[in-house]
């Protein structure tokens, strides 16, 4: 199971480090992938802003690309394609940021999950609706509630 794990941790990171190139730019690490969820890490030095800590768009992104990882990997497990986006979301920066930081987003419920499988494969499109968070020195700095839409080929609405 480990190794199964690291296989998809290192393509997970590959995937998001080549295509997007946000990503590569922020020097994204994925530091954990496992049964609860995924940690994306993040030196501070590519994030900061004029105040000397991160921007506030970095860590959106940051978040958002944590939550954009979990329906990925969860759609390649299953054999499906489909483009995955973000239909919407909601910020809270709780906390300054002034050292390196993670996004962290655990797996929904079983029934959630099977849900937004489902409707992927047999109406081509799912929805998926995740919790993110910024943890830096040991606090939750930002939140973000986010629904992810998986389409499929025959539902590009």
């Amino acid at each position: 199971m480990e190794t199964e794990l690291g296989c998809e941790r290192e393509w997970l990171e590959g995937l998001l480090r080549e295509r997007i190139a946000l990503a590569g730019t922020l020097d994204l690490r994925v530091n954990r992938l496992d049964q609860d969820g995924i940690r994306l890490d993040f030196p501070l030095p590519p994030s900061i802003n004029d105040k000397g800590t991160a921007f506030g768009g970095a860590l959106a992104s940051a978040m958002i690309l944590a939550g954009w990882s979990l329906p990925r990997l969860l759609l390649r497990r299953h054999g499906l394609t489909a483009e995955l986006v973000i239909g919407r979301c909601e910020l809270r920066f709780t906390a300054p940021v002034s050292s390196a930081y993670s996004a962290c987003c655990d797996w929904p419920a079983a029934p959630a999950l099977d849900s937004f499988l489902a409707a992927t494969r047999d109406q081509g499109k799912g929805r998926l609706d995740l919790a993110v968070r910024i943890e830096s020195g040991g606090t939750v700095a930002a939140t973000l509630e986010a629904r992810y839409a998986a389409l499929t080929s025959h539902d590009r609405s």
